[in-house]
């Protein structure tokens, strides 16, 4: 009885034992298991954090772009209508260089053909008569009627002061005695070269009778080109024939080179006040004009001008 007693104890204790061990797995294996789920969510949350924090981060960085962008473009489109500005301000200032340009090329194109038609037509003058022949070149032909237009536009005529105009004026009065004494000096400058070898030196003295000639048509241009041939009053500077490319050549480019309209209205108006100033000047004084039909004709002139101009820059803006 003892020993079964003792054996019952025992498989109790044992039973209990394996009940609590069996126990104590399940404690064990829960804590492995929230444990495990734990470990394993952690990376999760920090992968979530981290591409939280990744989105944010490159939406500042593109926020920045946008703003830079923005600075970028208003600062090219300041800088764009900062240089617009400044050339519409140097395309409406008045071209002073180029006017200067081409005033002196103008009047150096001019001087240097008037000095070559001198020069080559000194020894091929005709007699200056100016009763029966007042003109130096043959003027039913193209050739002479240029070299006539040549010499009067000549610059360098503008040079002339007041005495040696008159000078030259008083020579074409006196051109008979002045052509007498020429011949008279050069037949006793031939008499005595016949009769005396040192008459070279009273040779040289003397004009020949054709240098007397174009100096005679020298004065004439020098005369009429500043003086009135009826009225005998000096004529401006600005309304000769002389003084038309450097006076009237810089007001034409202005004009050309004008690149709004109210520019262009001004220097037409100039332009065309100066061509009925260089008529007036240079009339028909034999023939009398009343005022009233002076300024008719100048506002027909001007009115004129003016039209075409506003035309023809209306129709080359559209």
């Amino acid at each position: 009885m003892m020993i079964m007693s003792f054996l019952t104890k025992s498989s109790s204790l044992v039973t209990t034992s394996s009940r609590s061990s069996f126990l104590f797995q399940n404690v064990v294996l829960r804590k492995s298991r929230s444990t495990t789920s734990s470990t394993i969510r952690c990376p999760t949350t920090s992968r979530r954090f981290k591409s939280s924090t990744t989105t944010t981060t490159s939406s500042s960085n593109s926020t920045a772009s946008s703003n830079n962008v923005t600075a970028t473009s208003t600062t090219s489109t300041a800088t764009t209508s900062t240089t617009a500005s400044i050339e519409s301000t140097s395309t409406n200032t008045p071209p002073l260089l180029h006017t200067t340009i081409a005033a002196i090329l103008g009047i150096t194109t001019v001087s240097i053909a008037a000095t070559i038609i001198e020069k080559s037509t000194s020894t091929s003058i005709p007699p200056f008569d100016p009763i029966h022949n007042n003109e130096r070149f043959d003027q039913s032909t193209f050739y002479g009627r240029f070299c006539k237009m040549i010499l009067a536009c000549d610059p360098k005529l503008l040079l002339y002061t007041q005495e040696e105009t008159k000078r030259a004026k008083d020579m074409v009065l006196q051109y008979q005695q002045l052509l007498a004494d020429t011949i008279a000096a050069n037949e006793n400058g031939d008499n005595n070269n016949n009769t005396n070898n040192n008459s070279n030196t009273n040779n040289n003295n003397h004009m020949t009778v054709q240098q007397m000639h174009h100096a005679l048509w020298e004065a004439q241009r020098i005369s009429s080109a500043s003086l009135h041939p009826d009225t005998n009053d000096t004529i401006p500077q600005p309304f000769r024939m002389s003084g038309y490319v450097p006076y009237n050549g810089p007001v034409c480019v202005a004009m050309v080179a004008s690149t709004s309209t109210p520019s262009l209205l001004f220097w037409s108006w100039v332009n065309q006040s100066q061509n009925a100033l260089v008529n007036y000047f240079n009339r028909n004084a034999s023939s009398e004009m009343d005022n009233q039909t002076l300024f008719k004709s100048y506002s027909a002139a001007v009115t004129s001008a003016l039209l075409v101009a506003f035309g023809l820059a209306t129709f080359i803006q559209k």
